[in-house]
């Protein structure tokens, strides 16, 4: 009896070991294809953006299932630069805990290297923590959108020029996190997203040189952003990874899929603070669309101590005082002074069809929203060679 129970149990173990290694092997297959697929979406066919690297290899830990993408390199061409920029990191990890499946980790050297026609520096990290959730019907389908959720983590954060000699900027704290849910229908959310950042601050001598006002600090940025409606996020991503594909076309079928959404009952709302000197401003706003998919929604902005604020920014830069003062007049029917907030700011819109309103006065209609004109924008005039005058053109 005893002998029978033992080899009963050795099956067993020997079963949730094979089933184990099955599935490790396989989620390393997942993980290796995905970050292949990844670095190719990021190549466009004019060769602006062009990723590369030297391999991926698997990892050997058999309760952890893990890729590794070893010296990426992406160069990315921009307007009027004959060199490109190139971005150097020494590997992206991506792996997998046997004890916590559902959640992908992402991980990134604590430097990553950067050189322009102008100049060479680097980001460091002190810290660095990526993760992402996982659906659990990606293990069955490619068709399926792989997340449910994303969260960033870093502390602090330094970017340095002179090839990492020359300290330019430091954060105290980056944090982000997002939801997903690609089969929202037009009541459920979609997306949810908040990032924050804390202890922006310039190095000294820059603050010098640049007369910098506020000690060149912001203590803090807030943004919180919620869409709803039915985002057929996997449609586009499809569509988007087509070879060949064209920034224009990328271009309509991202306007497309946001009209799509909006037809279909999406709508959003957002909200950022902000915390600069004496300073802290409030805005928030949200949107939907009527019957003809035509914009609606409110926005609300507060902001106090601005007396302080501006008076910071005369006395740094003093040619701004004009431009200030004539800001300051269009904005006076939304500006009161307290003992507590200083002068201050408040502001609500409302704006749709029957025109934009601003604490209750009517300012200005709303010009209606061409769909068909974002989508199929006119074809850019041909110019005669010279100066753009025509006088070079040939005549008839």
């Amino acid at each position: 009896m005893m002998r029978c129970m033992a080899r009963w149990f050795a099956g067993v173990i020997l079963a949730l070991v094979m089933a184990w290694g099955g599935l490790w092997w396989y989620a390393e297959g997942r993980l290796h294809d995905m970050l292949a697929e990844t670095a190719s979406l990021q190549n466009t066919s004019d060769g602006s953006s062009v990723l590369s690297y030297d391999g991926i290899s698997k990892g050997a830990n058999p309760l952890t299932a893990s890729a590794t993408l070893h010296n990426l390199r992406w160069s990315l061409l921009t307007l009027g630069e004959g060199t490109p920029s190139v971005i150097n990191v020494a590997q992206v990890t991506a792996w997998i805990d046997a004890f916590d499946p559902l959640v992908m980790h992402i991980g990134l050297p604590n430097r990553i290297d950067i050189s322009t026609p102008r100049v060479a520096g680097s980001i460091t990290f002190g810290t660095i923590a990526i993760s992402a959730g996982l659906n659990p019907h990606v293990l069955f389908s490619r068709d399926t959108y792989a997340l449910t959720s994303q969260n960033l983590g870093i502390q602090n954060l330094n970017v340095l020029a002179g090839g990492g000699n020359f300290p330019l900027l430091h954060v105290d704290g980056i944090t982000g996190q997002e939801t997903f849910n690609a089969g929202a229908d037009a009541s459920q959310t979609a997306f949810t997203g908040e990032e924050s950042f804390d202890g922006i601050a310039l190095t000294p001598v820059l603050v010098a040189l640049g007369h910098v006002p506020f000690g060149g600090k912001i203590a803090h940025i807030a943004l919180n952003l919620t869409l709803s409606g039915p985002a057929d996020r996997n449609g586009l991503m499809e569509q988007l990874r087509a070879p060949q594909i064209t920034d224009q076309d990328r271009r309509k079928l991202v306007i497309e899929t946001v009209h799509e959404w909006a037809t279909h009952g999406g709508n959003g709302k957002g909200n950022l603070t902000l915390v600069l000197g004496p300073s802290t401003l409030n805005a928030g706003g949200t949107v939907a669309f009527d019957a003809t998919a035509q914009p609606i929604g409110t926005a609300d902005v507060a902001a106090d101590h601005l007396d302080a604020f501006t008076a910071a920014l005369i006395n740094a830069y003093s040619p701004l005082q004009q431009s200030i003062a004539n800001i300051e007049a269009q904005l006076s029917p939304y500006l009161t002074t307290t003992d507590a907030g200083g002068q201050a700011l408040s502001m609500h819109i409302d704006y749709g069809k029957p025109g934009v309103m601003i604490n209750g006065t009517r300012k200005s209609d709303m010009p209606p929203l061409d769909w068909d004109g974002l989508e199929n924008p006119p074809a850019p005039a041909t110019q005669a060679p010279g100066d753009g005058s025509g006088a070079a053109a040939p005549g008839p």
